[in-house]
């Protein structure tokens, strides 16, 4: 008997390990089971031909093989017969023992614990997902391209939208629409893509609306995933239309700064929280907040976070933040936030070496345009 099965279910579409694991893209639910050096997946026959030519599995079996029409007269009801298909999976296998994520369905866990079978949960997959291959940043990188021509359009549009008053006659809305179109074309998409203007950048996780204002920073950041690999891309850039403040420069020179001294800082061995320390001590020595400090104006997050299949993973630049390693890609994106002026953010994202790092994003970085 196995005591060493790991097994992951679901749908890659939305699970990024099970995606990882099998490199099958579907919304239709797959069992993916690796006992020692032995792995294969089990999921419906439509999909098999697919899987055979896409997934990085040999053996791919269809549920046909395990009777699973004779469990749907027995049982007539999706989640028994989901737990007795798993269970026939692994008797066959003759496991006795699993290992599974978090995110294991409960429902699961509790049939299959009924049946005899020991549940363990493992080690966090998203640590085996952090070190990325030469393929996996190609597609990052690929992201990023897509992610670079999204954000030229969005400043293009603001540069070339008309002054009335003390607002532009363009709108976060419509600014958003232009960058998801342009991902589109790209094979990419995103979700609540931020374009916050004014005292909205403040927040920086709004994602803006209304008319954008003149004399005021506007928050652009963009996070698109390639719709085929999945991989995420992530750049926020601060722009500002007409006559920026004093505060404003200053709190974009000290942003600047603060990036560029996370690049120095960074390299394989140096931990996430050497580098947010470094930005932090940037921040306070120029007057700023920070969220180490507890202050809640300033700089109010994280400096960085690793990019990969989701658009948070690990490595962490922040409070806690572990040791660095070479393949890790992470945002580098301080921030300076004051409700009363607005927000400013420049984020990029790099790849850590042993010597240093590469950094990914190849887009300008300017205030006024």
């Amino acid at each position: 008997m196995s005591h060493n099965a790991l097994l992951l279910i679901g749908n890659s579409m939305h699970d990024a390990s099970l995606y990882y694991f099998t490199r099958f893209l579907t919304s239709s639910t797959v069992t993916y089971i690796r006992k020692g050096k032995k792995e294969f997946i089990v999921l419906s026959q439509m999909e098999v031909e697919r899987a055979k030519k896409e997934s990085r599995i040999e053996d791919i079996r269809p549920t046909t093989d395990y009777d699973v029409k004779e469990l749907i007269k027995k049982y007539q009801d999706p989640k028994k017969v989901r737990c007795e298909l798993l269970y026939r999976i692994l008797r066959e296998e003759k496991v006795e023992q699993i290992k599974v994520p978090a995110n294991f369905p409960f429902f699961l866990a509790e049939w299959l614990q009924k049946k005899g079978i020991g549940i363990t949960l493992t080690e966090d997959l998203e640590k085996v997902r952090e070190v990325k291959s030469k393929t996996e940043i190609e597609c990052i990188i690929r992201a990023q391209r897509a992610c670079e021509k999204a954000m030229k359009a969005a400043i293009d549009a603001i540069k070339s939208a008309k002054i009335r008053g003390d607002s532009l006659d363009i709108t976060s809305e419509r600014v958003r629409c232009i960058i998801e179109h342009a991902l589109v074309d790209e094979q990419c998409t995103t979700n609540d893509t931020i374009v916050a203007c004014g005292k909205q950048a403040s927040n920086p996780h709004c994602t803006g609306h209304g008319m954008l204002k003149k004399d005021a920073p506007i928050v652009i950041d963009i996070f698109p995933y390639h719709r085929k690999e999945r991989y995420h891309a992530d750049m926020s850039r601060t722009v500002l239309r007409g006559d920026a403040s004093a505060e404003i420069v200053d709190m974009y020179q000290a942003v600047l700064d603060a990036q560029n001294v996370a690049f120095d800082t960074i390299k394989a061995g140096v931990t996430g929280e050497d580098v947010h320390n470094v930005v932090c001590d940037l921040f306070e020595e120029r007057g700023y907040g920070t969220e180490r400090k507890g202050a809640k104006t300033g700089f109010i997050h994280s400096t960085g976070h690793g990019v990969g299949i989701e658009i948070h993973e690990g490595a962490s630049l922040s409070i806690g933040g572990g040791a660095l390693k070479a393949g890790n890609v992470v945002t580098v994106e301080p921030g300076l936030y004051d409700p009363m002026i607005g927000g400013v953010r420049i984020e990029d994202m790099v790849l850590v070496s042993a010597k240093g790092c590469k950094n990914l994003t190849k887009f300008p970085k300017q205030l006024v345009i």
